[in-house]
C-alpha cells in the first residue's frame, strides 16, 4: 500500500507541474511581445567594409510573473535585402543572473549586429554612413526564448519600420 500511495503522490505531482508548464506557456506567448525599441549606428570600419548596428530589443511582460530572456535569435534585413543573423544569449549565465522582465514592465536588451558592405546594399549604406538610420526601411524577425522557473517558451517577432 505504501508503494502504490507513493506511486500515486509521484504520478499527482507530475501531473501538476505538467499541468501548470501548459497553462504557463499559452499565457506567456500571448502576454510577452517584442518591439524593436531602435537601431543605431555603433561603428563603421571603412577599411574592412563593415557596419555594427546596435538593435534595442524591448521585451514587455504583461503577465503577473517575472520572466527572463535566455537567447534571442533574429535575422535583419534593410531595404528587402537580408544582411544576416546574429543572436543574444544570456545561456551561459545563472537563471538569477539574467536580465529580468517584471511584470507589467518593458525591459530593453541591446545587442550588436555587424554586416558587411555588399553592392546590392549601397544605397542603404550610403544612407547609413550618412547617420540615416531612419532614412531605410529595416525588418527584424526571430525568436526569443522566454524562461521562467518552471519552462522556457519561445516567441516570435517580426518588426518592420
Amino acid at each position: 500500500m505504501v508503494v502504490v500511495g507513493a506511486a500515486v503522490v509521484m504520478v499527482a505531482i507530475f501531473m501538476a507541474a505538467w499541468y501548470r508548464t501548459v497553462i504557463e506557456e499559452g499565457e506567456i506567448s500571448e502576454a510577452v511581445k517584442i518591439r524593436i525599441q531602435g537601431v543605431s549606428i555603433k561603428d563603421v570600419d571603412f577599411n574592412n567594409n563593415k557596419m555594427t548596428i546596435t538593435i534595442n530589443f524591448g521585451i514587455t511582460n504583461n503577465t503577473d510573473k517575472i520572466v527572463t530572456v535566455s537567447k534571442i535569435d533574429y535575422e535583419v534585413s534593410v531595404d528587402g535585402v537580408t544582411l544576416g543573423k546574429n543572436f543574444l544569449s544570456y545561456e551561459d549565465v545563472a537563471l538569477v543572473g539574467r536580465p529580468p522582465i517584471f511584470t507589467r514592465q518593458t525591459t530593453t536588451l541591446s545587442s550588436d549586429f555587424t554586416f558587411n558592405y555588399s553592392p546590392s546594399i549601397d544605397s542603404s549604406w550610403n544612407k547609413l554612413i550618412r547617420g540615416d538610420v531612419n532614412g531605410v526601411d529595416w525588418s527584424i524577425k526571430g525568436t526569443a526564448e522566454i524562461e521562467t522557473a518552471w519552462s522556457i517558451i519561445p516567441v516570435q517577432f517580426d518588426e518592420q519600420f
